[in-house]
Formats: C-alpha cells, structure tokens, sequence
C-alpha cells in the first residue's frame, strides 16, 4: 500500500479549510455535526489543532483551548495561527519525542501526524458537504482511516465507558484492498480474521463515513451481508464518537 505523508495532508488540508473560511456563510448548518454552524466546526477544529500542539509541545494533555472570535476576520487569524502552531510542532518535534496522546502504545509525538490529518480530512468533508460540494476522500487515506477507527477509537470507546462492549459483530471489508476488520466485544481483538454476524463491504471512503456516522448503513456504496440488522447495530454504536 501507499505510504500516507500525513503530514503533507495536514499542510494541505488545513490551509484549504482556511481559505474556505474566507468567503463562506460562517452561519450555514453542517448536517453531520448536528448542531453546529460552520464558525462552531471551525471553533472545534482549530481547538482540537491547538490541544494537539500542547500535546506535543509540553508532553501532557491541556485543557480545552479558548473559544474562537465570533467575526470573521479574528476567526481566519485565528485559525491561521491554529494550524500553523500545530505544523510548526509536527515539523519540529522528531516523530520519536515524547508526547501525550489517547492513543495506545508509545506515547510519541509521530503520533500525532496521523491523527490531525484524519481530523481535518473528516471535518473538510463535513463543510464542504454543508457548503453543497466537495471532493472525494482519498481512498489510501480513508482505508487509513477505518484502520484507525477500528484500532484506536472503537477499544477506546469501551475503555472510557462510552459505549459498552458489542453484543454483535460486524466485519469491514475495504473494496480497494480487501483488507477486512472486525468490530467485536471490546475491540481489543487484532487479527481480523474472527467470524462475525455481519460483513459490510464498500470503497474505503463510503465505510470511513459510515464508522463515523457521515452516511448511513443503507448507503448504496455499502454491500451488507450476512445478519443486517447486526450491521445497522455496529454502525450505529458510538465506536469512533
């Protein structure tokens, strides 16, 4: 598989998000984050850039960032400054320095490449999609990114009682590459080849959206088989949030 330079996608991705805040209605409603307005997810991810840069910085876990100002102009700075401080920490800090993270294993700041470029891949998609448009996620990216919700935020999940251990079991098989993994008990199991009630198979952008509650189970990308209603069941469990 293609190696993935994250921190090429963060550089990218946040300056697009950047340049979308210039001119877009900061009011209009982003259907996926039910609740929110476009300034609320700009809010959120400029938060999360700067939570993530103490992470690294200082090694520890911060408190939650100040709120972004409620004008435009002061919001595009402050985004600004939030990337840039969060790109500034990544580029800087060699992948091996010590760095709180949520994740398990080392506690390393290279950690942290990977998590922030599927944070702004994901919440991009999310305005672009309220803005009406958008482009496609990258499928190496979004095969990533399944990865991702299965080993690091579906046991996490459990771990912090946000949602119990799964009753049913569903496998995920990613299209491009046939790579399957499966949602089961508390996520602690590794080897994907466990039996399970269910299978979803689809294009790795279609199952990244459905792990994290972007489009639903009846999706015509997503092919269920085997128990449906298990299926429905796993998706519809908090597993990444």
């Amino acid at each position: 598989m293609t190696e993935i330079n994250f921190l090429a996608v963060v550089e990218r991705e946040t300056e697009r998000f950047a340049v979308m805040l210039e001119t877009a209605d900061l009011g209009v409603p982003v259907p996926t984050c039910p609740g929110w307005s476009l300034h609320d997810l700009a809010d959120h991810v400029g938060g999360v850039h700067r939570w993530a840069r103490h992470a690294i910085v200082e090694g520890v876990e911060g408190d939650d960032p100040p709120a972004a100002p409620g004008d435009r102009a002061g919001l595009v700075d402050w985004y600004r400054e939030s990337a840039a401080g969060l790109l500034a920490a990544l580029r800087e800090l060699p992948a091996d320095a010590p760095a709180w993270h949520f994740g398990t294993g080392p506690q390393v700041a290279g950690w942290w490449r990977r998590r922030q470029a599927h944070e702004i891949t994901m919440h991009l998609w999310d305005a672009r999609n309220a803005l009406g448009g958008g482009e496609p996620v990258d499928p190496v990216l979004a095969a990533d990114g399944v990865d991702e919700a299965r080993h690091v935020f579906f046991p996490r999940q459990v771990r912090l009682g946000r949602m119990p251990a799964l009753d049913r079991s569903l496998a995920v098989v990613v299209a491009e590459t046939g790579r399957r993994h499966v949602f089961s008990g508390d996520g602690t199991g590794t080897s994907g080849e466990e039996p399970a009630d269910a299978t979803v198979t689809g294009p790795a952008e279609a199952l990244l959206l459905a792990l994290w509650h972007r489009i639903p189970a009846d999706d015509p990308r997503l092919l269920v088989e085997g128990d449906r209603s298990a299926a429905i069941e796993v998706l519809s469990a908090k597993v990444t949030a």
